[in-house]
């Protein structure tokens, strides 16, 4: 009967352990995922809304991000004028060096801007 309940207490601990362990785990990316920088490209486009061209374009961008592993996009879309990528990164001087010539390859470097946003 005593080595019973030592099993139980045992399992109860070691169970408590693990969830804090968890808990910890979660806390330690969640940290880190709000130490990211992020990076904002914002490309004019020619018109106020977004021609089939500049959808297009938007998804290109989209995936050379991706397959360039330069950051996780968090978002991408239109504003009057503009279409608007924004990545967490990394490194942002990386990031940005490697936006630049996806762009430049685009044709759409010299419309292009960007803006680096510190980590919230």
């Amino acid at each position: 009967m005593k080595s019973l309940f030592a099993f139980a207490i045992l399992v109860t601990l070691g169970c408590s352990k693990q969830e804090g362990a968890g808990l910890d785990l979660v806390k330690q990316v969640a940290a880190e995922v709000k130490e990211k920088p992020r990076v904002e490209v914002r490309v004019k486009m020619p018109g106020d809304q977004p021609a089939a061209d500049d959808q297009a374009l938007l998804r290109t961008l989209e995936t050379k991000v991706e397959e360039q592993h330069v950051g996780r996009l968090v978002s991408s879309g239109f504003e009057p004028g503009f279409m608007t990528l924004t990545m967490e990164v990394e490194n942002t001087a990386d990031a940005i060096e490697s936006i630049r010539k996806t762009l430049a390859a685009a044709g759409v470097l010299d419309r292009s801007t960007f803006r680096v946003m510190s980590a919230e």
